[in-house]
C-alpha cells in the first residue's frame, strides 16, 4: 500500500492554508492514499467556520474523481473535529476527536465525538484518529481489534512534545502490531509552534518514515511485515471485559475507587433511578449521562425504595437483577444501591462533578442540585428521546 503524506504549516486564514491542502493534494499522484494533518482543511483559526466549509468540500469532492482517495481533518456541523475521506467524488466521515485537549478545544467551540468503525479502502480496513486521542490507547485497540491494518493518527502537535509523538505513535503500533502512521502539521497555532516530524511505525515498532521538512512524502507501507506481526502476536491483541459483578458495589467500597480516579482526572457523572424493566428510553439516557465526564456511576433504588415511591406491585424485577443489567451497560462504570427514597446521602458521599437527571425535573427539584453547585459542579437535564417508559410496557402486558 503506498500513501502520500502532506506535511505544511496551518495560516490565520481559513482560505490560505485550505490552498496550501489543495495545492499539494494535486501534486499527489501514483499512491493509494493521500494522507494530511488534523483540521488540515482550515487550520485551527476558523476551523468551526462553516460558510468556509460549506465552499471548501466540494472543491475536495471535485477533485477527488480525478485524484487518489485523500485522508484529512476538518469540523462536522455537529462541531467536532473529525476526519474526512473525499473519494471519488464523495466524502465520508470516517473518525471523531473523542478527548478534547485540555483548555483548548472545548474553548475553540468543539465538542467531543465518538469511536467508529475502520473504514474500507479497497479491499482493506484502515483506522483513523485525532491528535490528542493517541494518548488513549483503547482507541487504537478498538480499531486494531476490528481489522485495521494502518492506523492514522491525524495531528497539530506541539513542537516541545514531539518526545511523546514519537513515543506513543511507536508503542501503539507495537502494542497493537500495526502500521501507525503519524501526520502531522508544522507552523504555528495560538502561540503554539508545531512539530512537523510526520513518522511512521511498522507493526514491529521500527521506523520506516520520518521528516522535518514541508511538502509532499511518498511511503509504501510494506503489508507483508503486519501478516507476520499478527502470527506471532495474535494473542495479545484482546482484552476481555470487565465483569458486570465488580461494577457493583457498596457505597464504602466505591468510594475509594472514585478517590483514586478523580486524582487522575476522571470526571465522574452521577444518575439515579429505579429502572426496573430496563428499555430503550433508558440506554438513551444512560449514554448521554455518560458524555458528560468520564466515569459514570448508577444510583439504584433498593426493592423496598421501589416499593414506598411506586407501590406494593413494584419493582418487576429484584435489585440484584437489576444491578446486573445496568452493570451489563459498556457506558456504566459503576452501580451502587441504596435504600432511601432520594439519593441525596449518595450524591454528597460521592460529589459528583455533574449531576445528570431527565428533563422532566425542573431543576429546582432535583435532589443533590444545590450541592453539587455549591462546589462548582455541573447540573445536566437529558430528555428522553424514546416516547416510551417501564409503567407503559406493564400496561401493555397487563392487556
Amino acid at each position: 500500500m503506498k500513501i502520500a503524506i502532506l506535511q505544511y504549516p496551518f495560516f490565520s486564514e481559513a482560505e490560505k492554508t485550505f490552498q496550501r491542502l489543495l495545492s499539494l493534494y494535486q501534486r499527489a499522484s501514483g499512491v493509494d492514499l493521500v494522507v494530511a494533518p488534523e483540521l488540515g482543511i482550515s487550520g485551527f483559526e476558523e476551523a468551526l467556520n462553516f460558510d468556509f466549509l460549506k465552499q471548501a468540500f466540494p472543491q475536495l469532492e471535485k477533485a477527488s474523481q480525478k485524484l487518489p482517495p485523500l485522508l484529512v481533518g476538518g469540523a462536522s456541523r455537529e462541531r467536532k473535529s473529525a476526519v474526512w475521506l473525499f473519494q471519488k467524488g464523495k466524502k465520508h466521515e470516517v473518525a471523531q476527536k473523542i478527548n478534547l485537549f485540555p483548555g483548548f478545544d472545548a474553548e475553540k467551540g468543539f465538542l467531543p465525538g465518538e469511536q467508529k468503525y475502520p473504514f474500507p479502502l479497497g479491499e482493506i480496513f484502515l483506522g483513523a484518529l485525532v491528535c490528542f486521542d493517541l494518548r488513549f490507547p483503547e482507541i487504537t485497540k478498538f480499531l486494531a481489534t476490528r481489522g485495521a491494518k494502518a492506523i492514522f493518527v491525524l495531528a497539530a502537535w506541539p513542537e516541545e512534545r514531539t518526545p511523546h509523538f514519537k513515543a506513543l505513535l511507536k508503542a501503539r503500533a507495537i502494542e497493537n502490531q500495526v502500521f501507525v502512521v503519524g501526520v502531522n502539521a508544522s507552523g504555528e497555532v495560538a502561540g503554539i509552534k508545531l512539530g512537523g516530524n510526520s513518522i511512521i511505525f511498522d507493526p514491529w515498532g521500527e521506523e520506516v518514515f520520518l521528516t522535518a521538512e514541508e511538502g509532499i512524502f511518498t511511503v509504501e507501507l510494506d503489508l507483508k511485515r503486519l501478516q507476520r506481526a499478527k502470527r506471532l502476536f495474535i494473542t495479545t491483541r484482546k482484552s476481555p471485559p470487565l465483569p458486570p459483578e465488580q461494577k457493583i458495589l457498596p457505597l464504602e467500597e466505591l468510594l475509594p475507587l472514585l478517590q483514586a480516579a478523580r486524582e487522575a482526572g476522571e470526571r465522574i457523572v452521577f444518575t439515579n433511578g429505579c429502572f426496573d424493566i430496563l428499555h430503550a428510553g433508558h440506554v438513551k439516557y444512560l449514554q448521554a449521562a455518560r458524555k458528560e465526564g468520564d466515569l459514570l456511576v448508577v444510583g439504584l433504588n433498593s426493592d423496598r425504595s421501589v416499593r414506598r415511591i411506586k407501590g406494593p406491585a413494584r419493582p418487576v424485577n429484584p435489585e440484584n437483577l437489576r444491578a446486573q443489567v445496568l452493570a451489563g451497560l459498556s457506558v456504566v462504570d459503576f452501580v451502587t444501591i441504596f435504600e432511601e427514597d432520594t439519593p441525596e446521602r449518595l450524591i454528597r458521599a460521592i460529589r459528583p462533578e455533574v449531576l445528570v437527571k431527565g428533563a422532566d425535573w425542573p431543576e429546582e427539584k432535583i435532589v443533590g442540585a444545590p450541592f453539587v453547585k455549591s462546589y462548582g459542579g455541573r447540573v445536566v437535564r437529558v430528555p428522553f428521546e424514546v416516547d416510551i417508559s417501564t409503567s407503559r410496557i406493564i400496561e401493555r402486558i397487563k392487556k
